[in-house]
């Protein structure tokens, strides 16, 4: 018998693991009060298990106002409009109630009268004077919207957003909401119209899915016919090195150990790690496959680089509310000395990327940006004196604003320290813009021609974005050699400004 055999798919009853607290908050926010609940998490992390768990544990009997409980289930991503979504919500509550043999001939008028309903404006009138009735007939719809994230492109414009808002805020005809996606709601709101919503507003902190703790993970694989403790404890050790914890790969895994053993029997004893080794083998695609669309997401939000610099450094955009954004989403995992990925296997991946932190490229910028920094401070200080910084922001006001921006956001996090410089928030073309303004002034502390510092800043700011955002469009082998060429004679030309004195 495989228990496994099902993963990816949604589990409930007995085959649902762990998230104690997680049903409990879903349970507390929206069954005993009503308010809408959020629930975000990665790929495959376990969302729609989590709704379906709690949709089918406690949307029974009656709420704690004595109406009876309608469990409606709405995937998003299988909505073609704006109307067809809410349009879903009470046919599916009018079908509950069928086959319940519960509507009222009011409850028969005011579906009617939908049905007809043709434009947005009657079909929102129209909806809410159905919704109240089946409140005023003694029922309580609680929906969960699962894959939520399509809404970016089934909501062209803020009025869906508002209208769900309504009917998730308003007494008399309130729908206990139940939200499942993979980006928070704000992000979904702004990716899909320009204007603005208070959807999002009305949410309180959203249940945010991580990987399986020790525990959860122990039930999982508790849930195998083989009972041998040992055995449990070595599949424990293997999938928290291999996995993480992640609820998905973890089944995915079991289930591939499982069918084999189906099969052919339980390994003896010592065969243990090659049946495992043999299961990360026969999962290698679908392992690869999954990484790739967590990164894409990443991607998208423009968060793949914090990743990457949380784990390897350096660290220029990323800071502790991204890191822990990350681990809450289970993403990454705190060690003793900072931040790890979520699983061996995971950072292994990310290592096999062309370009991580860890490059010599981004070392060697890296030198090249400190000791750049620090010599056109100096050459600034001893050009205009202690009075500098307001010399700077005369002339370029809005670099400096940027700066300033960076800085107070570091501030925020605890990071800013006595000795940090306007100029340590800058990027390489706005060292160069303030190089080549001031280049009278700074010219004895660099020594040089002003074209020769012109064109190597100039290719290294060409460079160094795609190589920070871990892209290779815009660069070349040819072009990452210039890069270097340029970066070291930077360096070489810098020892003597860095300390200070001209050249």
């Amino acid at each position: 018998m495989n228990p496994y055999a099902n993963y990816g798919l949604i589990v409930t009853g007995a085959e649902f693991v762990g998230r104690q607290d997680e049903m409990r908050s879903v349970r507390s926010r929206t069954f005993s009060s009503l308010a809408p609940v959020s629930i975000v998490g990665a790929p495959r992390i376990g969302k729609s298990s989590l709704a379906q768990q709690a949709l089918d544990s406690f949307a029974m009997g009656e709420s704690p106002a004595g109406l009876v409980f309608v469990p409606v289930w709405i995937t998003v991503s299988g909505a073609d409009s704006e109307q067809s979504l809410f349009r879903e919500l009470a046919d599916l509550i009018q079908e509950w109630l069928d086959d319940r043999g519960k509507p009222t001939d009011r409850l028969h008028v005011a579906y009617a009268a939908l049905n007809a309903a043709v434009t947005w404006d009657d079909m929102c009138r129209c909806l809410k004077a159905y919704l109240r009735q089946v409140r005023r007939s003694g029922y309580q719809v609680v929906a969960v919207l699962d894959e939520f994230d399509a809404a970016r492109n089934v909501f062209t414009r803020a009025a869906p957003f508002e209208f769900l808002r309504t009917l998730a805020h308003e007494e008399k005809f309130r729908v206990g909401l139940i939200i499942t996606s993979r980006r928070s709601l704000g992000e979904i709101v702004v990716k899909s119209t320009a204007e603005m919503s208070t959807f999002p507003g009305i949410f309180g902190q959203s249940v945010t899915l991580g990987c399986f703790t020790a525990p959860e993970l122990a039930a999982l694989i508790g849930r195998s016919p083989y009972p041998d403790g040992e055995l449990r404890d070595a599949l424990a050790a293997w999938l928290t090195m291999e996995t993480g914890g992640h609820p998905f790969l973890s089944s995915a895994l079991l289930s591939v150990l499982h069918e084999r053993w189906e099969f052919y029997g339980l390994s003896a004893d010592g065969a243990l790690d090659q049946d495992c080794r043999d299961a990360v083998a026969t999962c290698g695609q679908l392992v690869v496959d999954y990484y790739k669309s967590m990164l894409e997401l990443l991607r998208e939000e423009n968060r793949l680089g914090k990743l990457l610099e949380v784990l390897f450094g350096p660290q220029e955009t990323a800071g502790p509310l991204d890191a822990e954004r990350m681990a809450r989403e289970g993403i990454i995992k705190p060690t003793n000395d900072g931040w790890a990925a979520f699983s061996e296997s995971f950072g292994q991946y990310l290592l096999l990327l062309e370009d991580t932190r860890t490059s010599d490229d981004w070392q060697l910028w890296h030198r090249t940006e400190t000791g750049l920094r620090a010599a056109l401070t100096s050459a600034l200080e001893s050009a205009y004196g202690e009075s500098w910084r307001v010399t700077l922001a005369d002339s370029q006001s809005r670099l400096v604003r940027e700066c300033q921006k960076r800085q107070e956001r570091d501030r925020a996090f605890g990071e800013v320290t006595d000795e940090d410089s306007l100029l340590d928030y800058t990027h390489p073309r706005e060292l160069l813009q303030v190089m080549m303004l001031h280049w009278q002034q700074v010219e004895p502390f660099f020594g040089h021609d002003k074209q020769d510092w012109h064109q190597r800043l100039e290719l290294i700011a060409k460079v160094r974005n795609p190589m920070a955002h871990n892209r290779n469009a815009g660069t070349s082998p040819a072009l990452m050699e210039h890069f270097r060429a340029a970066c070291r004679d930077i360096l070489d030309w810098l020892p003597a400004s860095a300390a200070g004195q001209p050249a």
